[in-house]
């Protein structure tokens, strides 16, 4: 049992949003003792290259969790492969009034309606680390901003050249009308002026920084399909599969079931994989995907990889397992990887489709 499973039941009397600070405090003003007892290693059949960058491994941390881009440094010495911070919005804004984060410990799952609370580009930037692994910048909206497009082509900007990859979130469910982005008619426009900006950027920088689109797990099959035909038309790089869901007929068992707000966790895990496959089918493997929604073993992060993830990212597992998840799901991936033949991890990717 780690140290982490045994500090659990003290943790989960501490009010969940509070936790969540306390753990960010720790790993920004103590990370030798914060990662004391961290192993990481690496596992040649795990590296992967995707949009020139280098992966060590496929496991990422997920966005949500260092939302001002305060602990990548940290979290990096856990073992991942990736670390995506933010969602980080021009403006700094509070979110949704409290209590707005809610364990759903029967169902290994969370429920947030934060409403993307950050402090801000401007702190965000100052905060970003020099880390040796992929770092991935999420963006969005301010609430009261009218014009959508404007705020994320201003991030865009802003952050072109600092990031890995930028990934584009407009499935959030905390911020209104930022779903209706996926429609059909507003995406080919918003994503043709994301495109737009990107050449621009490319090419005064001279850098490609791969553009990703964070998609919800809610759409239906014809809106996934015509998602991917406009993912590929406009040259978007990748698309990172889940969000957390509005969808509450998951048989959950918590008291808190029924609160408002994104679902994410194991209950999440089923619906995001259907997504992932048929987002894979629809564009035919051609673009990158990342698979995010209730991993919480090495079993489920295969599982995802088998669905067409060429990464897959975690967040949830995290508050019932620790950080120690990280380096048992390379491990035994890499065993898995081998078992069955593969001599990259790579080679795994869609190979349940």
């Amino acid at each position: 049992m780690s140290i982490y499973q045994i500090l659990r039941p003290l943790i989960f009397k501490i009010d969940p949003e509070v936790a969540h600070n306390s753990a960010i405090n720790f790993l920004k003003f103590c990370p030798k003792t914060a990662t004391l007892f961290s192993v990481k290693r690496d596992y040649e059949n795990l590296r992967s290259k995707l949009w020139g960058l280098d992966f060590s491994n496929p496991i990422g941390m997920a966005a949500g969790f260092d939302k001002n881009a305060e602990v990548a440094a940290t979290l990096e010495k856990f073992g991942f492969g990736f670390v995506e911070c933010g969602t980080v919005t021009p403006l700094a804004q509070i979110g949704n009034e409290r209590p707005r984060i809610f364990r759903l410990a029967e169902d290994r799952a969370i429920i947030n309606r934060l409403g993307f609370n950050n402090l801000g580009a401007e702190i965000f930037e100052k905060n970003l680390p020099k880390i040796s692994v992929p770092l991935g910048i999420n963006i969005g909206k301010n609430k009261d901003t009218e014009e959508a497009l404007r705020d994320y082509l201003l991030l865009l900007e802003k952050f072109y050249q600092k990031a890995s990859y930028i990934a584009v979130n407009i499935s959030s469910p905390n911020t209104k009308n930022l779903r209706d982005l996926q429609n059909e008619n507003q995406l080919d426009l918003f994503l043709s002026e994301i495109a737009k900006k990107k050449n621009e950027l490319k090419n005064l920088h001279k850098k490609n920084t791969p553009i990703l689109l964070k998609v919800a797990p809610d759409l239906s099959e014809s809106e996934q399909e015509k998602i991917s035909e406009t993912v590929i038309k406009n040259q978007i790089d990748g698309i990172i599969i889940s969000n957390t869901t509005i969808d509450r007929d998951l048989n959950l068992k918590s008291k808190n079931a029924l609160e408002a707000g994104g679902l994410s966790g194991a209950s999440l895990f089923k619906k995001s994989n259907a997504a992932l496959k048929n987002f894979y089918k629809f564009t035919e493997g051609k673009i990158p995907l990342i698979g995010v929604g209730g991993i919480s073993s090495v079993a489920d992060a295969y599982e995802k990889i088998k669905c067409g993830a060429s990464l897959v990212q975690i967040y949830s597992a995290f508050i019932y397992q620790g950080f120690g998840l990280v380096e048992k799901i390379k491990k035994e991936l890499s065993e898995k990887v081998a078992v069955d033949g593969f001599k990259n991890v790579s080679e795994a990717v869609g190979s349940k489709i």
